[in-house]
């Protein structure tokens, strides 16, 4: 795995370089027009996490990299592991790196006088820090959810036929919880509601927000296993 993590690296520098070139403009037209900087770590990992999800996809059709990469000395496993593992860790370096860049905005606006939107967008109390982490939080869960639906049906179809099924699987997997819910009755709702306002009242949206992640984590390691029995079956 070690080994295909490394190739990724190799192949993918350009693309990385192009990556983080639209991922600051991005994140700078994102942070002018909401007038703060609390988003942009949570939108360095989903960027980042997804984006190499669907860029290394397409490279694999090119030039049949793909079908060649199988000469090499790594097995499917290999293959598929050392994707996920490489997105991963690329979409947790995205989030730490901007984080730091974010603080060092933000220490200097406090330490430069500043005025207009510039100052109020870089002026981040305590009230701040909150939100940046729940919105970290969320799109983590979001990024690693998309990647566990995305990375199977990349490897059982190739990117080419995937594009033609993401949508529909994507619109139903959004629409399926709220179906459910609808199913089980007004009963469902009321104990929805009767977590969120226990959690909001003992102060437990931490824990709450970590046991989300955590299933996160796991459904993300059992697509990760998916996806090598899928990989292992397709015929290049």
């Amino acid at each position: 795995m070690l080994r295909m993590m490394k190739m990724e690296f190799t192949i993918f520098t350009q693309y990385l370089k192009t990556m983080l070139f639209t991922m600051a403009f991005t994140m700078a037209c994102i942070a002018v027009g909401m007038g703060t900087v609390t988003a942009l770590p949570s939108i360095a990992f989903i960027m980042m996490m997804f984006g190499m999800s669907t860029t290394g996809s397409a490279y694999d059709e090119q030039n049949g990299w793909g079908a060649y990469r199988l000469a090499l000395p790594v097995s499917r496993r290999d293959v598929v592991l050392g994707r996920y593992a490489f997105n991963l860790i690329v979409a947790i370096a995205a989030a730490a790196v901007t984080s730091v860049l974010v603080a060092l905005l933000v220490g200097f606006g406090q330490a430069v006088p500043l005025t207009g939107r510039l100052a109020e967008m870089l002026s981040w109390g305590d009230e701040g820090i909150m939100p940046s982490l729940a919105g970290l939080l969320a799109c983590a869960c979001i990024g690693l959810a998309l990647s566990s639906v995305t990375l199977p049906a990349y490897f059982k179809f190739g990117q080419t036929k995937a594009t033609q099924w993401l949508p529909f699987i994507m619109l139903l997997l959004s629409v399926a919880p709220f179906v459910v819910i609808g199913l089980m009755g007004g009963e469902a709702a009321a104990l929805l509601d009767r977590a969120m306002m226990a959690s909001r009242q003992t102060g437990g949206f931490g824990a709450l927000g970590l046991g989300v992640l955590a299933i996160a984590l796991a459904a993300y390691a059992a697509s990760a296993f998916v996806s090598v029995r899928l990989y292992e079956a397709r015929d290049l």
